[in-house]
């Protein structure tokens, strides 16, 4: 059966608008965070879904509960949807980590090219594996579970990364700004398929 599956990243948070990398980190929404939040229930008022799924970490759960809040669907929460973790650079703005590492690897760590996705910083999980988790956790949940479609609230460079290794022939970076949503599908014939 094909499922649908609406990701979406959660609202803006204070380390956001200081460029801070988040990583694992769990900080919750600011008060426009919950404002673009909200906005996500118009979204799954003419979209809506029988399950929503989210990342354990806070300002994600946050942003799938108000998105939520008129459906009422039931929850489903995993460490699998968390945002890429960082290791060394994690609580560090950009301006910080290009100082001391160079722009050079800066460019390399948000790349959306494939040839890219073995780099990372010390202590830090590369795109390949963030890849792999995510998409053995979203597996999981769609074998797992009974529906048509469902939401799913994740993380910026998670969700770029992922998108991007379904269609690697995009030239083109994807937006990827708080609360944006995109739409995959998955079957046990094809597996995940993305078009934009």
């Amino acid at each position: 059966m094909r499922k649908t599956i609406y990701l979406f990243r959660h609202g803006q948070t204070d380390w956001n608008l200081l460029r801070r990398m988040q990583g694992h980190s769990d900080i919750p929404l600011n008060d426009e965070g919950r404002k673009q939040a909200t906005v996500l229930q118009d979204f799954f008022k003419d979209n809506p879904v029988e399950i929503m799924a989210s990342s354990d970490l806070c300002r994600a759960q946050q942003t799938a509960s108000i998105a939520n809040k008129n459906l009422n669907a039931p929850t489903f929460y995993s460490e699998n949807f968390r945002e890429v973790f960082l290791g060394d650079i994690e609580g560090m703005t950009q301006d910080e980590i290009c100082k001391k590492h160079g722009e050079d690897n800066w460019i390399k760590w948000t790349s959306h090219e494939f040839k890219d996705f073995n780099f990372t910083y010390a202590n830090g999980e590369c795109a390949v594996d963030a890849i792999d988790r995510f998409q053995k956790g979203l597996q999981e949940f769609c074998e797992g579970n009974e529906f048509t479609v469902a939401g799913l609230c994740t993380h910026g460079l998670m969700l770029k990364r992922f998108l991007h290794s379904l269609r690697p022939d995009l030239q083109e970076p994807l937006p990827i700004p708080n609360c944006v949503v995109y739409r995959i599908h998955w079957s046990p014939e094809k597996g995940f398929e993305f078009n934009p």
